[in-house]
């Protein structure tokens, strides 16, 4: 079917709702019991442990669920659950303020019993949030685009835009607000939650109503095609673990035995770093001597970084494919953390954590601490052109193939191993917290995506058979013989 204009500004509608809705809550949940418990990091970094183990360990199950219910269910109750879960956390923030239930003289039961509900609150939503992501995101618009790669590219892009977008705006907005009212920014989530509730829940089903092949499940079609000999040889020994899909074998299984499996855990081993303008790499720039409002703008200039990929990758894809693209920007993303974590340990020498900047080195560097921290945030900023290139590259081709009746359950496994490598992060910085010791969890993010860089070649090696591309003049005297029997006469 033709990608109509209003199919495609539903489902961003939709998306965008979702995604700014989960950005917001996220970064203003932990500002939230920052602000409930002054002076210590404890509940904050309890809240945020408890909800990356969900997302770990429960992600797959959820992608089960997600393969045996009818697709317009699916997304509607992950919306429901989502927006429940904040709305309930929500009012749990204005009982804690109304309350004072960080205040010092709060029995420590109480303290407990708050923060485990909100514990529990935000595991539904990050489950909910999951559930959303995996079935919108690697199903809905795979069917959506139908034949068409060139649609498929287009949503992808789009979508990837509006999570930047929400990645950028939603928490300056938040943090605003926050600095005239705390209680106020609760309400006003709590107000955004249920409102957007109904606008979500009638623009997916719009979406759906447009769209019938959304109606139908790939793989019932299919069980209804196969005949009786076919169905004879699938259940045969030798193909318990094929790649196509003995139905029968668990998530994590059918997840490392398919064919694709190299390209999705390049991915989800991205997710150890401490390399991007999350809260570790914010915390370090300001111990080092970043003003906050400096860090905003270097953070800004990151997210406007990540926007360009977007438009960067599917030009690079449409010009030599997704799997080449793939690995020109994985490449570039290594070179450039490699860069950054070097500048890191130069920096930050214990010799020299104390020393102050010199005052040629501030107006020469303008607003940077140092020459050498200078070099490390450039090129952290430029390394995210890779990473978020990489990931429409890896996206699309799980997107392309991956069978539909394994899509969801590939995804939330995928998703379970992004959140363990996520937590491997926060590890690192908790082993070696202090600024002066940050170097060692910035290499470790730099062989992380050294070692994501390695395991992406592997793939392109086993499916292109060669991994430089040579003039094809020389490629015809070094191609080997056997290369010449297969067709492969100008690439080695």
């Amino acid at each position: 079917m033709t990608l109509t204009n209003g199919i495609v500004g539903r489902v961003c509608v939709s998306h965008f709702l979702s995604a700014w809705n989960s950005r917001i809550f996220e970064y203003s949940a932990v500002l939230f019991l920052a602000e409930i418990f002054p002076g210590t990091l404890l509940p904050p970094s309890v809240y945020a442990l408890w909800r990356a183990l969900s997302a770990m360990f429960l992600a797959p199950s959820m992608g089960r669920q997600v393969d045996k219910i009818n697709r317009l269910v699916v997304v509607r109750r992950s919306i429901m659950f989502q927006r429940a879960a904040v709305a309930s956390s929500c009012s749990l923030f204005v009982a804690m303020i109304a309350l004072k239930v960080g205040a010092s003289t709060t029995n420590i039961l109480i303290k407990v019993g708050f923060v485990a509900a909100l514990c529990a609150f935000a595991c539904v939503e990050k489950l909910a949030s999951i559930m959303n992501t995996v079935s919108v995101e690697r199903d809905w618009v795979v069917v959506i685009a139908g034949s068409s790669t060139d649609d498929l590219r287009r949503l992808n892009s789009i979508m990837r835009r509006i999570d930047l977008f929400c990645k950028m705006a939603g928490p300056l907005a938040i943090s605003f607000l926050i600095g005239f009212t705390v209680l106020g920014s609760v309400w006003t989530i709590l107000i955004l939650n249920i409102v957007s509730i109904f606008v979500e829940y009638f623009t997916i089903a719009r979406v759906y109503t447009l769209v019938p092949a959304l109606a139908t499940r790939a793989s019932a079609s299919d069980h209804q095609e196969v005949s009786e000999s076919e169905e004879e040889r699938l259940l045969e020994p030798e193909n318990d673990t094929s790649t196509t899909g003995n139905l029968s074998a668990s998530p994590l299984s059918t997840y490392i035995h398919h064919d694709l499996f190299l390209p999705s855990f390049s991915l989800s081993v991205l997710y150890f770093t401490v390399l991007s303008f999350g809260g570790q790499f914010v915390a370090y720039l300001l111990a080092v001597g970043y003003t906050p409002s400096v860090v905003g703008v270097l953070r800004t200039g990151s997210v406007l970084f990540e926007l360009a990929a977007t438009w960067i990758a599917p030009l690079l894809m449409s010009k030599i494919g997704a799997v080449r693209s793939g690995m020109w920007l994985i490449n570039w993303q290594a070179i450039c953390c490699l860069v950054a974590a070097i500048a890191i340990f130069r920096s930050r020498s214990p010799s020299s954590i104390d020393a102050p900047p010199t005052e040629s080195a501030d107006k020469f560097l303008f607003f940077f601490a140092s020459q050498s921290t200078a070099v490390a945030v450039i090129a952290v900023v430029c390394s995210r052109v890779g990473l978020w290139g990489f990931d429409l590259c890896a996206q699309l081709l799980i997107q392309e193939g991956v069978e539909p009746e394994s899509r969801t359950a590939f995804s939330s496994v995928e998703s379970s191993f992004q959140n363990f490598f996520e937590l491997l992060s926060f590890a690192s910085t908790i082993i070696f917290s202090r600024p002066t010791a940050f170097g060692v969890p910035a290499m470790l993010s730099a062989n992380s995506v050294i070692i994501a860089a390695m395991l992406f070649a592997v793939y392109v090696r086993r499916v292109r058979k060669h991994l430089i591309h040579l003039p094809c003049g020389l490629g015809h005297k070094m191609v080997a013989e056997e290369d010449i029997e297969n067709g492969v006469d100008d690439e080695i």
